[in-house]
Parts: structure tokens; sequence; C-alpha cells
């Protein structure tokens, strides 16, 4: 959801600054607009990116004990005093 918003506030930055860029709109210019909005984005992407980077290279450490737990499980014995014929 966030990096369609960055994608988004990206895509406007750009339409301010290269399609509605004929000139000042009163005492605002459009096209500073559009590459601080641009910049805006791409700043949000790239958090976005450094954020589920860190979450991607966790490594699971195991112990010796969750190895063994993993395997199969121990035959079953006959209890004490059973005798098969």
């Amino acid at each position: 959801m966030a990096a369609t918003a960055a994608i988004v506030v990206i895509i406007v930055g750009a339409i301010f600054t290269f399609v509605l860029s004929t000139g000042p709109a009163g005492d605002v210019d459009l096209r500073v607009i559009g590459i601080i909005l641009m910049l805006g984005g791409t700043g949000g992407l790239l958090t976005l990116v450094l954020r589920s980077r860190s979450r991607w290279s966790q490594s699971t450490v195991r112990s010796r004990q969750d190895v063994i737990d993993d395997g199969p499980p121990p035959p079953l014995l006959d209890p004490p005093g059973y005798t098969t014929r």
C-alpha cells in the first residue's frame, strides 16, 4: 500500500514537472513542486526497500535440540513385562 502511494507521488511530481511546466501558476512554480514531489516519492520508496531488505536478510538460528526435535519420532518400544509370541 505504501509503495503504491510513493509511486503515485512520483507520477504526480512528473506530471507537474514535465506536463504542466508551461509557466508559474500564480506565485507557485509547478516545476519546483514537481521535483520536490518526485524526490519525496523516491525517498519513500527507498525507505520501504531498505526496511523490507532487513526483514529478508534475517537468519534463523537453530539449536541442536531443534534439529533433534525435527527428526523422526523414536521407535515404539514394548512396555516392560510385555512379550510377543
